[in-house]
């Protein structure tokens, strides 16, 4: 074989990319996720002193904001299934540690008793690149419950796609979920008062009140301080959150003078919600405010269409991968003869996660995209080998 075939075929090969390995790669915008992996740490505040923290962070990156989601929870044996931490088991630490709290802004409440302060059963990184995103799931008595939050390109906010399915001998009787923020400073922590307001289209709010929530028309919540405002030179900036109508109840937001607490009263039968988050430091009020006035309904609307599975669980036939694998084999005449018991167990593996996600499992619409990102460079080989030995 020629050198300059040689150089053609592996050409060839790494521009070929996709779900089936068969799409030319093409020039796009990309966002970005980026998992650290579990860490464990000496617990000092977050649990009794000398048991163990398990801390995991996820980065969601738009190319235009980047927003970091932090998981923890106290994994000592004596704590069974359950994993507690003192501020909060999932939090948002950036942009910034104010806003949607960094020690714990999310919690949904199954029956009354906080799901993300249970064992995680997975978490992981499902896509980067056209879309960036992760995936938690938690492992409460009553429920499985799952969060996905995702990061369209150029994008400056978090969709938010959360699922919950009941164990085999549970009712739901009330599915919740607890909103935390600060928003723009912390304001008795620093010994400072500031003026907390939560708008939505249709009112506004200020401290030390109540807001009842009408899920038809408070489709955004907008958070704010008029004392710690960038254009006084104060604060940090503000924060909101959209919520998608469809499967809430009702809910409230307490405008407390330091937290800011909003309860999402969610149907137990809807098995799912869909939120976003915006974290607005930077911004003056009046400029977080004129976002949420233009585009909050075309956001939401992208809220609302977005299929949150991977590209692999949406796209993949496992028939046609294996009709493609079988040619490449067959033209690899003797190096495919080699290769083909690691395609065997690769088309069983895919053959068997598309079943299971079909019926809307999570954990292998997951494995499915992180099996055809192990596969790549086996693939790649195939392909190569393919070319090379073509008459």
């Amino acid at each position: 074989m020629k050198l300059s075939s040689v150089i053609w075929a592996a050409g060839l090969v790494l521009g070929l990319t996709g779900v089936g390995w068969t799409q030319v790669a093409k020039p796009a915008e990309k966002a970005t996720a980026h998992d650290t992996g579990p860490a464990i740490n000496a617990a000092t505040w977050e649990c009794t002193p000398g048991h163990k923290i398990s801390k995991r962070r996820f980065t969601l990156d738009s190319g235009a904001r980047r927003y970091t989601f932090l998981s923890s929870g106290c994994i000592d044996p004596s704590h069974g299934e359950e994993r507690p931490c003192a501020e909060g088991n999932f939090g948002m630490p950036a942009p910034v540690s104010a806003n949607w709290y960094w020690g714990g802004f999310f919690q949904v409440l199954i029956n009354g008793t906080n799901a993300t302060a249970y064992r995680v059963q997975d978490a992981r990184v499902i896509e980067s690149g056209a879309r960036a995103a992760f995936q938690t799931i938690w492992a409460h008595p009553d429920a499985t419950v799952g969060l996905r939050l995702m990061m369209l390109p150029g994008s400056n906010h978090v969709l938010a796609d959360l699922v919950w399915k009941s164990t085999q001998d549970a009712a739901l009787e009330t599915v919740e979920v607890r909103l935390t923020c600060y928003p723009s400073f912390f304001t008795a922590a620093k010994n400072r008062v500031g003026e907390r307001h939560c708008q939505t289209p249709r009112t506004d709010v200020a401290q030390p009140k109540t807001l009842e929530l009408e899920p038809a028309h408070d489709t955004y919540l907008y958070y704010y301080d008029t004392v710690f405002d960038m254009a006084r030179g104060e604060g940090l900036g503000p924060c909101a959150a959209l919520v998608a109508p469809k499967g809430v109840l009702g809910g409230s937001v307490q405008v407390g003078g330091y937290a800011v607490t909003s309860l999402l009263k969610l149907k137990p039968e809807a098995a799912g919600a869909r939120l976003a988050f915006y974290d607005f430091s930077g911004l003056t009020n009046a400029d977080a405010e004129a976002y949420l006035k233009a585009h909050a309904a075309e956001d939401l609307a992208t809220l609302e269409r977005t299929d949150f599975r991977p590209a692999a669980a949406r796209d993949l036939d496992p028939e046609e991968l294996q009709a493609q694998v079988a040619t490449l084999l067959t033209e690899a005449a003797d190096d495919g003869d080699a290769m083909k018991p690691q395609f065997d167990e690769l088309i069983a593996k895919a053959q068997d996660l598309k079943a299971r996600a079909a019926d809307g499992d999570w954990v292998a619409e997951a494995g499915l995209a992180t099996l055809l990102v192990d596969s790549a460079d086996m693939m790649w080989k195939l392909r190569a080998f393919a070319a090379l030995n073509a008459p």
